[in-house]
C-alpha cells in the first residue's frame, strides 16, 4: 500500500511538471443518431397502448479532462478523456421503461491560441477513440432479451472542434465558456436495435452516424512563470 502511495504520488508530480495546462469541461450536450431515432419511434409505433411513448436519446451531460503538454509555441497538443450519459425515460402503467447511454471518448487535442490577437479566445481541435454502451431497465430492473441481460456496446471515431473565450479569475485559475461540435461518421453498435426494440435488422443498421453538439464551462489550471524582462508573473 505504501508503495502504491508513493507511485502514485511521483506519477503526479511528474505529471504537474510536464504539463502546461490542465482543462476540465462540465457542459450540456445534445446528439443526434438517425439510427437509433428510427428505432425508438418504431418501438413508439409498434406499441399503441403505450401513452406516455419513448422519448428520443437527445439531451445529455458531459465531463472532460485535458492536459496538455508545455511549449512555447501557439500550437500546442495534449491528450483528452471525455465521459458523456444520455438517459430517456417513459412511465406508463405497470411499465416504466428507461435507455441509459453512456459514451467514454479518449483523444488527441490540438490547442491553439493567438495571444497577440484576440486575445482570450482559443480553438480545439480533438480526434477521439470513442466507445458507447446502452442499457435498458424495465420497472426498475435490468430488462433480459433472450435470457441475456439486454446491453450494446459500441465502437468508433470522433472528430470535435471546440471554440472558447478565457477570462482570468485568479493565479492560475481561468474560466472559459465555449461552443463545440463533433461528428462520429460510423459508430459500430450491432445490438442498439435489439436493446431498444427487442428486433435485430429490422428498423436500423449495425451501425449509426452520430452528431453532438456542446455548450457548457471549462475550467483551466494554467502553470505560471516569472518572467525577467517583464518583471512579473506571466503563463507559459
Amino acid at each position: 500500500m505504501r508503495t502504491l502511495v508513493v507511485i502514485s504520488l511521483v506519477v503526479l508530480k511528474f505529471g504537474y511538471s510536464t504539463a502546461q495546462e490542465f482543462k476540465i469541461d462540465v457542459s450540456y450536450k445534445y446528439i443526434y443518431s438517425d439510427q437509433w431515432d428510427k428505432t425508438i419511434q418504431t418501438y413508439n409505433v409498434s406499441r399503441p397502448f403505450i401513452a406516455d411513448k419513448q422519448p428520443l436519446l437527445i439531451h445529455g451531460l458531459n465531463s472532460s479532462l485535458s492536459y496538455m503538454f508545455k511549449s512555447a509555441k501557439n500550437l500546442k497538443h495534449g491528450i483528452n478523456v471525455s465521459y458523456s450519459y444520455f438517459r430517456s425515460s417513459a412511465e406508463n402503467e405497470n411499465l416504466e421503461n428507461i435507455l441509459n447511454l453512456h459514451f467514454l471518448n479518449l483523444g488527441y487535442i490540438l490547442h491553439y491560441e493567438k495571444k497577440e490577437n484576440l486575445k482570450g479566445v482559443y480553438t480545439d481541435l480533438i480526434v477521439s477513440a470513442t466507445s458507447s454502451g446502452l442499457f435498458r431497465n424495465v420497472n426498475g430492473e435490468p430488462f433480459a432479451y433472450d435470457e441475456t441481460t439486454s446491453k450494446a456496446f459500441g465502437i468508433g471515431g470522433d472528430i470535435c472542434l471546440k471554440i472558447g473565450y478565457c477570462l482570468k479569475l485568479k493565479n492560475k485559475i481561468y474560466l472559459s465558456p465555449f461552443i463545440s461540435i463533433a461528428y462520429t461518421p460510423y459508430l459500430y453498435s450491432p445490438l442498439s436495435e435489439s436493446v431498444i426494440n427487442q428486433t435485430k435488422g429490422l428498423t436500423s443498421k449495425n451501425w449509426t452516424g452520430i452528431l453532438t453538439t456542446q455548450i457548457g464551462l471549462t475550467f483551466h489550471i494554467r502553470q505560471l512563470k516569472y518572467d525577467e524582462q517583464n518583471k512579473g508573473i506571466r503563463y507559459q
